[in-house]
């Protein structure tokens, strides 16, 4: 609810105040286009030439032409600040990853057009609720910042990596073209990545390790029954001693 407060909020700032401001700047330009046409037209030579031997009078023509600019780079204006409100809603401005709102859109449009071998990875980051406490949020946020910008880079073209939640240290990963055995394959190569990796923030280095979780889609999958059999294979990773470890249920 909070979340959908200030995105509503957003709008009403961003697209709606400076949208009335595009159309009063649009009706002053049609305005102003329409004055200036009927002053010109009050010289002789001029109304001769606007209304003569023509069906529709020139200087109409000519308001019609600008009203007819003026709407259409309104309509362009609009698209563009609809389209970038859009994209910043589905953005985590942590991670710079698309968030949860933007996981489950996808996830209704794959459901909705099911095909086969679409495969779900869900990471959690080993004992994070312990570093928070040691480090603090701030140094904590750097990490899940570095974390989801490596994640963000490797994968493939058709994967779309997301952060599952906004204060949450989950991450997921919808690998299209991509049966169980490749998603699972896909998870360790993550997961060793991370667990390989130094993440610097000042003077302290640290490293992570990782569990994954791993399904696959299926026809009958509601958005609730797929990430309900996703967090329980990472629940399983996570209940091995040490940790560090990848679990799939198909």
């Amino acid at each position: 609810m909070k979340n959908i407060k200030k995105s509503f909020e957003k709008f009403k700032s961003e697209l709606l105040s400076k949208g009335f401001y595009d159309i009063f700047k649009a009706i002053l330009i049609f305005v102003g286009g329409l004055l200036s046409t009927y002053l010109i037209s009050l010289f002789p030579f001029v109304k001769t030439f606007l209304v003569s031997d023509v069906t529709m009078p020139m200087y109409f023509i000519i308001t019609l032409g600008i009203f007819i600019i003026s709407s259409l780079f309104l309509l362009f204006r609009y698209k563009s600040k609809l389209d970038n409100l859009i994209r910043d809603n589905n953005i985590d401005e942590l991670t710079g990853l698309k968030n949860h709102k933007a996981f489950k859109i996808l996830l209704e449009s794959l459901l909705k057009n099911f095909k086969d071998n679409i495969s779900v990875i869900l990471i959690d980051i080993d004992d994070f609720k312990s570093f928070n406490t040691e480090y603090g949020y701030g140094e904590a946020d750097l990490i899940l910042k570095k974390l989801g910008e490596l994640l963000g880079s490797d994968k493939r073209a058709t994967d779309e990596t997301f952060r599952f939640f906004q204060r949450g240290d989950e991450f997921v990963v919808i690998a299209k073209e991509t049966n169980l055995g490749q998603a699972l394959q896909a998870a360790e190569r993550k997961r060793k990545m991370i667990s390989n990796n130094i993440f610097s923030v000042g003077d302290n280095k640290h490293h992570l390790t990782i569990c994954c979780g791993v399904t696959t889609l299926k026809k009958e999958d509601s958005i609730e029954t797929l990430t309900n059999r996703v967090s329980k294979a990472l629940e399983e990773a996570k209940s091995i001693k040490g940790k560090n470890n990848t679990k799939s249920i198909s």
